[in-house]
């Protein structure tokens, strides 16, 4: 069952505890099991301590009915994260992307970094300059396509994690416009300008038809279809701040399809510059749940 397992790696700090609440969201929607997780750089002596800051939000979880579990390891942070993970087959790491706290001070941007790039694990990425909140919801949920199988990695996880939620999924689709050379003579007909609207018609009404066709594969839920001809990183943005959605959700990185966007630098930024909670998911993952 995907999101079966949830971990949450924790270092003592405000920051990291922001990623709390998602997990809490999850597990009552898909019954998942939650894995509060620290590492100890150092030795063991600050076991008890760790241990008890563990069990104190522990408690707080199972008092809401969620089966939780704690867990200390010792070594480099990213390390311990990413072996705890494979070892016992975890299916979504759940991370504030930074902070500079807590019982061991981690630097949680790097952890985080490295966890995204090593792992084949789903990440969720939240966003530690958001605001805070105690309750999440996934009200609406942004998925970026870009008309390729590669991008479409990401759907089936959505679907799981919508499901029962009446959530709103805004699928999207960003095309670049065509770039017309300069050096066509003025009397040529049609002009540059009417050519160049002719193809970006096409190239909309393509990316409509498409966008239909991914529809038809979700069944309950409430999907909305939205073109946008532009830059890929920039427009996703836009929507998403336009639209106020509780999550973007795409694949890591790759280079297919329609709009041949550059997953790794997309994802890079947006990362950077949003605001909203990011689920990112990689191709090669094994454990891609069914539809």
């Amino acid at each position: 069952m995907p999101y079966q397992k949830v971990l949450v790696p924790l270092d003592g700090s405000e920051l990291a505890e922001r990623a709390i609440p998602y997990a809490k969201a999850i597990a009552k929607t898909a019954g998942s099991e939650v894995i509060l997780f620290t590492v100890s750089t150092n030795s063991k002596q600050l076991d008890r301590p760790m241990k008890a800051y563990l069990d104190t939000n522990a408690k707080e979880l199972e008092s809401q009915k969620i089966k939780v579990s704690a867990v200390v390891a010792y070594g480099n942070v990213a390390e311990e994260v990413i072996k705890f993970a494979e070892k016992h087959k975890v299916d979504l790491i759940i991370i504030s992307t930074h902070g500079h706290s807590g019982i061991k001070r981690w630097i949680l941007g790097s952890v985080a970094e490295k966890i995204l790039y090593a792992t084949c694990t789903p990440v969720l990425l939240v966003k530690s300059k958001a605001q805070k909140t105690s309750k999440v919801d996934f009200k609406k949920v942004l998925v970026p396509l870009d008309g390729s199988a590669f991008s479409e990695t990401s759907i089936p996880y959505v679907k799981e994690l919508t499901k029962g939620t009446g959530s709103e999924i805004i699928l999207l689709q960003v095309s670049e416009p065509p770039i017309l050379p300069a050096d066509r003579p003025p009397d040529v007909k049609p002009s540059w300008e009417e050519y160049r609207d002719i193809l970006m018609a096409e190239i909309k009404q393509q990316s409509l038809e498409y966008l239909e066709k991914v529809k038809a594969g979700f069944k309950a839920e409430s999907i909305r279809i939205q073109v946008v001809l532009g830059k890929a990183t920039d427009s996703i943005l836009q929507v998403a701040q336009k639209e106020k959605v509780n999550l973007i959700a795409m694949t890591t990185h790759g280079r297919t399809g329609a709009s041949r966007w550059v997953y790794g630098s997309v994802s890079t930024r947006i990362v950077g510059e949003s605001l909203q909670p990011i689920l990112l998911i990689r191709p090669s993952t094994p454990k891609e749940p069914k539809a």
